[in-house]
């Protein structure tokens, strides 16, 4: 297998939207498989939903603490207000007439000062080019954390080669795929781990059509002693991919 990249990402704000979410907009605690895909797509300057065709099959691997929240207040247009006239006079009053502009108040789940550390194995055609990108800052568009107006900062770290490791019980920190992991929960009871289980997208179509799956993810980054035969090893560190 190839080298990994790693990276850090982090910004001020993010908001990464459930798939169930109702009138609240709720956000997973971490960019989702397909998020991170947007992601690489923005730098290497792909046209929207062309990177889940192009990138795959792209490995990513992503470890961080659970941000903490807040609940924005976020005012959402249902439609256009009426345009104006054509000919508007100096002295015309408004039109007791025009529609009044309709809008929704909803409530978005805000990350705040959310920060990553992601490992990344892309097809060999965009590897070495999104590896140079993120080390020269040269993205083609603003990556952002989930909304457009929330804009991503990107770190290269490092780029290590990735060993297969033989099954067994390791340790590991990053966000772990759940059918790929045997886990002892009483040894996460005696260890007061704090693990959510996600069920999040993983893959999606040109239509939008998604896929999920389920993960565990430790809310403090703290290791989860696991059995498997799906680790990695990258520098000194154990990871899994998504």
């Amino acid at each position: 297998m190839k080298n990994a990249i790693q990276f850090r990402l982090s910004g001020r704000f993010g908001h990464f939207l459930k798939a169930e979410a109702g009138t609240s907009a709720l956000s997973y605690p971490v960019p989702t498989r397909t998020v991170l895909l947007g992601i690489v797509g923005a730098v290497l300057g792909l046209e929207k939903d062309t990177p889940q065709e192009l990138l795959e099959p792209v490995q990513f691997a992503i470890s961080g603490k659970s941000p903490k929240t807040h609940w924005h207040k976020a005012k959402f247009r249902k439609d256009p207000p009426t345009p104006l006239q054509h000919i508007i006079k100096r002295t015309q009053k408004q039109d007791a007439n025009t529609k009044l502009e309709q809008a929704t108040l909803i409530v978005q789940e805000w990350l705040i000062n959310p920060c990553y550390n992601v490992w990344a194995i892309l097809p060999d055609n965009y590897h070495v080019e999104f590896e140079e990108r993120i080390k020269d800052r040269r993205w083609h568009f603003q990556p952002c954390l989930g909304v457009s107006e929330m804009l991503a900062e990107i770190e290269y770290i490092d780029t290590e080669p990735v060993q297969k490791l033989d099954p067994a019980v390791y340790a590991v920190s990053n966000v772990i795929r759940q059918k790929q992991a045997n886990i002892n929960f009483q040894e996460l009871y005696d260890n007061s781990l704090t693990i959510q289980l996600l069920r999040m997208p993983r893959t999606v179509t040109p239509n939008r059509i998604f896929t999920h799956d389920n993960y565990l993810f430790e809310a403090n980054a703290r290791p989860i002693m696991i059995r498997t035969s799906d680790a990695y090893k990258i520098g000194k560190r154990v990871v899994m991919f998504l």
